[in-house]
């Protein structure tokens, strides 16, 4: 956060990147990729407003060749799907052993109480810590935190789960070569939901933590020749990339990742591991990926994420409140992490499913300004407004040092720095779940209405991040 806000000032004056920061740690080097340009935010705003115009401009030519586009990509999507018609879920494969990474995060201990559901299962996790009881300590701390005292000493006192110290970096996965053969030779499936989430920093730590680990885990699961164990790899709805710049595309779970990796560090990672993923399907009887989109508060209720700070969609929901006002032409479709870990696990153990890419997210659109006021305590404190009126709120911050925080955050996290407004580009590319939706449908599956509890708590959350 402090390399952030050091970055942010800069770009007030100075044409930069965070990434800059990371990859010239020495102040000399991290000098000369600075590029002078005073007045930058003015200018960035400024540029932005004008791309903002000429897309107004030419919006209902726009509008017709997006829809007929679409509707084009669309039809020959459904008709791949009618390949499904006979899916009904009822045939469930019988994992017996599982192996789980990420049990420490937000969506990993929400997968961890869904497969321990499962009166049969039995699951392994792997945590970082200095010895199993230190590993066993720490789950503990975070599954007490988000399940409770009660709840968090029933899932990790459970007999049906077994805690390993590992390190996903290391050859081994960091065990003992007899708790590493045990494990190959036992379990029925890998679930790796562990990754390396931040948006910034060094791309050889993205590497390490999100392919390597990957790389390791899959020839784990391809241990048992012959009787491989499934691998389900837990990945992002950001992988499917930027918007075409002048076509249209609707990007469905039959496409693979781009061609040209992402330039954020994270996403990349994400979409090289991909690649591994569906690489292997030649030597695994099943290697499926579940592309997971805006995760956010339970559904059933309880704690906020632990670390929510680090949540981009908090901290730019932060970033409106504190500004005073949102967008009315965003959206956000909200994916309650105990319904992501449900939806993963029915997919999972679907025995008519395999070497699957499935778009768990929910299936209603919101639009963002309705999610922020409509929030208890929301009322009178943010404005929905059109993006002129957003551009002009954030020129009028650049002279406001309490805004700062929030004024950065919403330029980097909208893109503004571009100079290109992001609905011309985005609105290039439209996302489909349709044929994940119905598979999960076909087992009971669905989404809740927006649950106001967690609503305000996120709300008055975010309300305290910027004002600090």
């Amino acid at each position: 956060m402090r390399a952030i806000a050091v970055v942010n000032r800069l770009r007030r004056e100075f044409a930069c990147r965070i990434n800059d920061l990371y990859e010239a740690p020495v102040l000399a080097d991290f000098a000369l990729r600075l590029r002078p340009q005073p007045d930058h935010l003015h200018r960035v705003i400024a540029t932005v407003r004008s791309h903002w115009w000429d897309y107004q401009a030419t919006l209902p030519a726009f509008d017709a060749a997006r829809d007929r586009a679409l509707a084009e990509q669309q039809q020959a999507y459904e008709a791949r799907n009618a390949a499904y018609a006979a899916f009904d879920g009822t045939e469930r494969r019988d994992y017996g052993e599982a192996l789980l990474t990420g049990a420490t995060g937000y969506l990993g201990a929400y997968l961890l109480r869904e497969l321990l559901s499962d009166p049969a299962g039995r699951v392994t996790a792997l945590v970082r810590g200095g010895d199993d009881e230190a590993a066993q300590a720490r789950l503990g701390r975070v599954l007490a935190g988000y399940f409770g005292a009660a709840g968090g000493a029933t899932l990790i006192g459970d007999p049906r789960l077994t805690v390993r110290a590992g390190d996903l970096r290391r050859d081994g996965l960091g065990l003992t070569p007899t708790v590493h053969g045990a494990l190959a030779e036992g379990v029925r499936a890998v679930f790796h939901c562990a990754a390396n989430v931040n948006h910034f920093g060094h791309y050889a730590e993205f590497h390490a933590d999100n392919v390597e680990a990957t790389r390791r885990l899959l020839d784990l699961a391809a241990a048992r020749r012959g009787d491989p164990a499934d691998f389900h790899l837990i990945s992002t709805l950001s992988v499917t990339g930027k918007a075409p710049e002048d076509s249209f595309k609707l990007v469905t779970e039959y496409d693979a990742v781009p061609d040209t990796l992402d330039e954020n560090y994270y996403v990349r990672s994400k979409q090289e591991a991909e690649r591994l993923v569906t690489a292997a399907r030649g030597d695994l009887r099943n290697a499926s990926i579940h592309r997971v989109g805006n995760v956010v508060f339970a559904a059933e209720g309880g704690p906020l994420q632990l670390n929510l700070r680090d949540n981009a969609f908090f901290r730019q929901l932060a970033a409106f409140v504190r500004l005073g006002v949102v967008p009315d032409d965003s959206h956000v479709w909200l994916c309650h992490v105990d319904r992501v870990a449900r939806a993963v696990a029915l997919l999972a153990g679907a025995a008519g499913l395999a070497n699957e890419t499935h778009h768990v997210e929910n299936h209603r659109r919101d639009t963002l300004a309705d999610f922020v006021t409509s929030a208890a305590g929301m009322a009178g404190a943010v404005r929905a407004v059109g993006f002129d009126a957003l551009l002009d709120r954030l020129e009028r911050a650049i002279a406001e040092p309490e805004m700062d925080g929030a004024l950065a955050q919403t330029l980097e996290g909208f893109g503004l720095y571009s100079g290109r407004s992001p609905q011309a580009r985005g609105r290039r590319q439209e996302l489909t779940s349709e044929r994940t939706q119905a598979l999960l449908g076909r087992m009971g599956f669905g989404w809740p209405p927006v649950p106001r509890a967690g609503q305000a708590d996120m709300l008055r959350a975010a309300a305290d991040l910027f004002s600090r």
